[in-house]
């Protein structure tokens, strides 16, 4: 092979490397973005405090509303959908009567709540159901409400004494909507603790 056949020969051959080199340069995709995490859904277990605006409640003809909150005090970012499931538990923890009723929005949207956020939605007591009535009675009084959420596998728990029916029967706790972005009462105050 002569000098000029050898030339011609890594001139081709520089040729196709380049060749190859600009196809697999523009066949690289850019940098993968760094993953997002996914916003899993808020338990009691991952910082969801349930508090009642105890001191918010309006009262009419013997209901009385209050602003049920959802406040996120865990580290990340949590979703909640939905209505939740209501009980009235005693101080022992027991159940107390029927699980709260609930409304009849079929519309639920997701609420993603970022630490410190808050979500509510409104409960209403019918303290006037409350009687020593076949399907209520005897009755008793309510330490705290059991409050679960969505695939929620720990509840939340929200201080609240209240008389109570200790059988299934009467529904006197109503969840009136889903879930919704915000807190219900303007502010947390010392009052809304209930021991």
């Amino acid at each position: 092979m002569g000098c000029l056949d050898a030339r011609r020969l890594i001139a081709a051959a520089a040729a196709v490397s380049g060749v190859i080199a600009t196809a697999a340069c523009a066949s690289a995709s850019p940098p993968a973005a760094p993953a997002t995490p996914a916003i899993t859904a808020c338990t009691g277990g991952s910082g969801l405090e349930a508090w009642i605006g105890v001191s918010r409640g309006a009262a009419a003809a013997g209901t009385t509303s209050y602003p049920l909150n959802f406040t996120n005090a865990g580290r990340s970012a949590c979703s909640l959908s939905g209505y939740p499931v209501v009980a009235a538990i005693s101080r022992t923890g027991s159940q107390l009567g029927s699980l709260a009723g609930r409304g009849l929005s079929t519309a639920a949207p997701r609420v993603v709540l970022a630490p410190g956020a808050t979500a509510h939605t409104t409960l209403i007591y019918y303290g006037g159901q409350v009687s020593a009535s076949p399907g209520c009675g005897p009755v008793a009084t309510a330490a705290e409400l059991r409050i679960e959420i969505g695939a929620q596998n720990q509840p939340s728990y929200a201080a609240f004494g209240f008389r109570a029916c200790s059988r299934a029967g009467h529904v006197y706790l109503t969840v009136t909507q889903p879930v919704r972005a915000g807190v219900g009462t303007p502010a947390r105050t010392d009052a809304d603790r209930v021991s």
